[in-house]
């Protein structure tokens, strides 16, 4: 497909084919999961200083789900704490009731999210991001393109443009590069790169967006 702009405005153009998801669920979860643990670490700096001064698990216990079930506890302990004088004295501490309580709810779903299962809550994500995208793309394939100011989409006669202003995140993965806007997430493959080089695109997203991570 041929773009009507220069290499100059769009120096990086990704045409997109159909995705591996076996090779690439394991990426994207982890990608999810460290972007829910960036969000935490910002609304919650204090907590997480304490939680990162803690040993590391053993051997058998990952250490984001370690953290999860301790925050979780931390939540639960401080809700009980602040619920008991509010329920035998609801008018008087009210804000602590209510705070209480909204800890209480953290902290039971917390648990209940890192409990045991056959597959972990990131990749059922993982799987709902990368559904029906090992498709192959209907003719002319969409086309994503970079340059200075942003990220254009192309699709048949639709265009969007998205500043970078409105990017949340970026994380790079092995095979691909996963990009956080609005309500919404796209997911590229670097092997879709038709036009630029990927360490440019790196720096460029790295510059251009507050929180961008590489993951090795």
């Amino acid at each position: 497909m041929k773009m009507e702009s220069s290499h100059t405005d769009n120096p990086y153009l990704f045409q997109i084919s159909s995705y591996d998801i076996g090779r690439l669920l394991p990426q994207v979860s982890k990608a999810l999961e460290k972007r829910s643990e960036h969000l935490s670490r910002e609304r919650y700096p204090k907590m997480w200083r304490y939680i990162d001064r803690l040993p590391s698990p053993s051997r058998g216990a990952s250490r984001s789900r370690l953290r999860t079930r301790l925050f979780s506890i931390l939540c639960l302990a401080a809700g009980v704490i602040l619920v008991v004088p509010g329920l035998m004295e609801p008018k008087e501490l009210l804000v602590p009731l209510v705070v209480g309580a909204a800890a209480v709810v953290l902290g039971v779903s917390g648990l209940w999210r890192t409990r045991k299962s056959r597959e972990k809550t990131f990749d059922r994500s993982a799987r709902l991001l990368l559904e029906g995208k090992d498709q192959t793309p209907e003719s002319p394939a969409p086309v994503v393109s970079f340059s200075d100011q942003g990220m254009t989409f192309s699709e048949k006669d639709k265009t969007e443009f998205v500043p970078y202003s409105d990017f949340e995140s970026a994380w790079e993965t092995e095979d691909t590069l996963l990009l956080v806007f609005g309500q919404r997430v796209t997911l590229l493959q670097k092997q879709d790169l038709v036009q630029g080089d990927l360490p440019g695109l790196s720096r460029l997203l790295s510059e251009k967006v507050a929180a961008y991570q590489r993951m090795d």
